[in-house]
């Protein structure tokens, strides 16, 4: 029964997360045409802070409530109102302060962080029913919800950038959407999502949530300290420019992962009690997304002035060069961005924060110190450097299965070798002057890729959501019986 809900939760998280990455896309390509370069860094800086304040408000709490049984939802939505409702203000209030974040701020930082403080409130409100539905393997629920968020998000910010409303029409967009979804998702919990609130509770429950609080704000930091350092050093065209090539390179990344997760880590506390079942989840949730990033990354790689000029049109010059730095990037750590997942459920949460502290710290220090010596470029290079944080993750997962994650280190290996001469040859045989011939014909060195992916791992991936089958023994028993 686990595994049938962790095989619908999954196709619904990743439907979902395909469509609003689908829809994202669709929309960047219109409104990267629309909107100054200038206007998509300040928004690109902004977003960051408000992922970092979301953390701040949540407290991890959104992630020990899975743990815990029974779920303490009411407690929950006492936080998120009241403690959230607090940041928000406070928030608001310390606008000016926050905006010193930029050394050459743009003219309405302010004003757009004031403004985003709604988007922060009502991301707090919808993690309650989200939480919920996620919890209890019910993603399917939150599909529509977050199917009309991307519409209104899209239909708002197309509209205003059409009327020339620059940085407005993405914030506008941001803070409606995130309200409908909110309203949305509440209305299909209400009468289902037991509220239960213990009084003396929540702040029990935050303090052994803190752990994983501290986690997932040093994951944000990591994932978001590029245009924080960049901030600090250029003006905010060059934001804009850096944060598309990081949008593009990390594109499989943050369509897939979060889809993952959100099923993967309720279906792992589930096969908690049979450890080679958890541990093949994980195995072929990596195997996935790794089978997936690696033939992209070339394919950016060997095209990377064409996609850009498809993706964004003629005013991101410099966007192409970075996307060639960045677009390998995200293979440099393949076992953490879902082995924490595993961590979690055995509450090895102190492993965790020491292995995202180290991933910051180098990339913040590394990020510094070479963006002062090449520039923005530098801030692409950093990202190849997540060195002690990878060493850490890596062992602990290596010590729950050692046998079982060496298996893994070949698959990996193999997954990443499989793209690499169909594209070389792409290459090879286009060169430089071809660039058309060569973004076409790079379509079917995908196709290769995906199809020797398939043969190798197909098996796998049917075998672990097959149903088990009746042995003959056992119908003749339950027939004599």
């Amino acid at each position: 029964d686990v595994t049938e809900r962790f095989f619908r939760s999954t196709g619904a998280a990743t439907f979902s997360q395909v469509w609003r990455v689908g829809v994202a896309i669709g929309i960047q390509f219109l409104l990267r045409r629309w909107v100054p370069s200038d206007d998509w860094g300040l928004y690109e800086w902004v977003l960051p802070v408000f992922f970092i304040l979301g953390g701040l408000r949540d407290l991890g709490l959104v992630y020990h409530v899975v743990r815990v049984k029974p779920r303490p939802y009411g407690n929950l939505l006492a936080l998120e109102l009241g403690w959230g409702g607090a940041l928000v203000v406070a928030t608001a209030v310390c606008a000016g302060w926050i905006a010193r974040g930029v050394t050459d701020p743009h003219l309405e930082t302010e004003s757009v962080i004031r403004a985003m403080t709604l988007f922060l409130f009502f991301e707090g409100i919808a993690s309650v029913p989200r939480i919920y539905f996620d919890a209890e393997l019910q993603v399917g629920r939150t599909v529509l919800p977050e199917i009309l968020r991307n519409i209104v998000f899209a239909i708002t910010s197309v509209s205003l950038a059409l009327l020339g409303y620059g940085v407005w029409s993405l914030v506008a967009g941001q803070v409606l959407s995130a309200a409908v979804y909110a309203a949305h998702l509440w209305i299909r919990a209400w009468g289902a999502i037991p509220l239960r609130f213990e009084r003396g509770l929540t702040w029990s429950l935050v303090r052994y949530s803190l752990p994983l609080g501290a986690i997932w704000i040093l994951i944000i930091m990591t994932r978001h300290v590029d245009p924080l350092i960049l901030g600090r050093r250029f003006p905010s065209d060059v934001i804009g420019n850096y944060t598309f090539a990081y949008y593009l390179a990390f594109i499989v990344m943050l369509t897939l992962v979060p889809a993952i997760t959100r099923a993967l880590y309720p279906a792992l506390v589930a096969y908690k009690e049979e450890p080679d079942r958890l541990f093949e989840a994980y195995r072929l949730a990596t195997l996935l997304v790794l089978a997936i990033e690696a033939p992209v990354a070339w394919f950016f790689f060997v095209n990377s002035e064409i996609v850009v000029r498809i993706a964004g049109g003629e005013q991101w010059v410099t966007t192409a060069g970075l996307l060639k730095i960045l677009c390998f990037a995200p293979l440099i750590d393949p076992f953490t961005r879902l082995g924490g997942e595993i961590l979690k459920v055995f509450h090895r949460d102190r492993l965790w924060i020491l292995s995202s502290g180290f991933t910051l710290i180098s990339f913040a220090l590394a990020g510094w110190f070479l963006t002062g010596a090449v520039g923005p470029a530098g801030m692409a290079w950093a990202n190849y450097l997540p060195v002690g944080g990878i060493v850490l993750m890596t062992w602990g997962i290596y010590s729950l299965a050692p046998n079982s994650f060496r298996s893994l280190l070949k698959d990996v290996g193999l997954v990443y070798l499989v793209p690499v001469l169909p594209f070389l040859a792409v290459a090879f045989f286009t060169g430089e002057d071809r660039a058309w011939l060569r973004f076409c014909l790079s379509f079917g060195a995908l196709g290769v890729a995906f199809g020797l992916y398939a043969w190798r791992f197909g098996r796998a991936f049917v075998g672990f959501f097959r149903p088990p089958a009746v042995g003959l023994a056992g119908d003749e028993a339950s027939g004599a019986g």
